[in-house]
């Protein structure tokens, strides 16, 4: 039963996720990228949007290891478990990033919530990086062609 659970809450953490992210992206899009006079203002724009997108969605996942271990309680942590909410976010940030340091780790069904996120921060952080490169492409070649 624990693995259904930790199925079912990474899937439905990973797909508010995602649509976080697109929303995200296509807000940032509208705000500053579709703009026809960009500035270099535009790129710092995007990156600080996108790093405020994965704060959230790290956030996110901190929430769903929260509801995991404490309230479903279908998974526990083995080392010294989180106690907090800066603890939880400090986690799900660690195994967003994939730098996760290993003082800590999830068993039962939360060990399915710590593999799918990697791969889900991965993603995400793949698409914000090729939207960065899309608008940094455009202005920057704009700019180095009228001389500046």
């Amino acid at each position: 039963m624990m693995v259904t659970e930790g199925l079912l809450l990474a899937l439905l953490v990973s797909c508010l996720a995602v649509l976080i992210h697109y929303e995200a992206l296509r807000g940032i899009s509208v705000a500053v990228v579709d703009r026809p006079n960009a500035s270099r203002l535009t790129v710092l724009a995007v990156i600080f949007g996108v790093l405020a997108a994965h704060a959230v969605e790290a956030g996110l996942f901190g929430v769903g290891f929260w509801l995991g271990a404490d309230v479903l309680k279908f998974g526990r942590f083995v080392g010294r478990a989180p106690r907090d909410a800066f603890q939880y976010y400090s986690f799900a940030l660690e195994t967003y990033t994939t730098q996760s340091v290993g003082d800590l780790y999830p068993i039962g069904g939360l060990r399915l919530l710590a593999s799918v996120e990697p791969l889900v921060g991965l993603i995400l952080i793949g698409w914000s990086t090729s939207l960065t490169f899309m608008v940094m492409a455009r202005d920057w070649r704009m700019k180095l062609s009228v001389g500046e």
